[in-house]
């Protein structure tokens, strides 16, 4: 692995964990085992910067798992690949780690180019899933409000999955979009 490669690591885990504002250089340092040097190096506009990378890395990962459920079949079925993502990667944390894409929108004083690049990252979400509920039959409207309850809602129960210590919110957030995205779509 690059040093590059290691720092978006590093910082990308450190965010999930820490926050933003909780993610220091020194810690950086430490977790990823380079020399302050390198992290100026790669990213010349040092922390702020590579938080911006790793954000920009992380939404795009979170959005090919969106885009690999969609495989023509129901949406729902990318609500649930979505939900069974954040389950593993919350039990692969300890349920220690939520969502960097979050933690950078919630870092936007620390690193405003990290919430831009989790805005986009959420923009692209919304637009794929709208998109798919839109080739399944909702009116455009309804597809792109109904993309917007998805991702606010697995968003939240991931926080809650972190607070309660437990997948249950993300297992009843699924099951109840599943049943909205029913409601909204003809027969198949």
């Amino acid at each position: 692995m690059s040093a590059r490669d290691a720092l978006i690591a590093s910082v990308t885990g450190l965010v999930r964990r820490r926050g933003v504002a909780g993610t220091g250089l020194n810690a950086l340092l430490e977790d990823s085992g380079v020399a302050r040097r390198t992290v100026y190096l790669n990213f010349p506009g040092g922390k702020a910067e590579l938080i911006a990378e790793a954000t920009r890395l992380a939404g795009q990962e979170l959005t090919a798992v969106i885009r690999s459920a969609d495989d023509g079949g129901h949406p729902a079925q990318a609500v649930q690949t979505f939900i069974d993502e954040w389950k593993a990667q919350l039990s692969g944390t300890q349920m220690q780690a939520g969502c960097p894409v979050v933690a950078a929108i919630l870092g936007r004083h620390d690193a405003p180019a990290a919430a831009q690049a989790a805005r986009e990252a959420v923009d692209q979400w919304q637009m794929i899933l709208a998109d798919r509920l839109v080739k399944s039959g909702a009116d455009g409207d309804s597809a792109r409000s109904l993309a917007t309850l998805t991702v606010a809602a697995i968003e939240g129960a991931v926080l809650l999955a972190l607070a309660t210590q437990s997948t249950a919110a993300l297992d009843d957030v699924g099951r109840h979009l599943i049943e909205v995205f029913k409601l909204h779509l003809p027969d198949r």
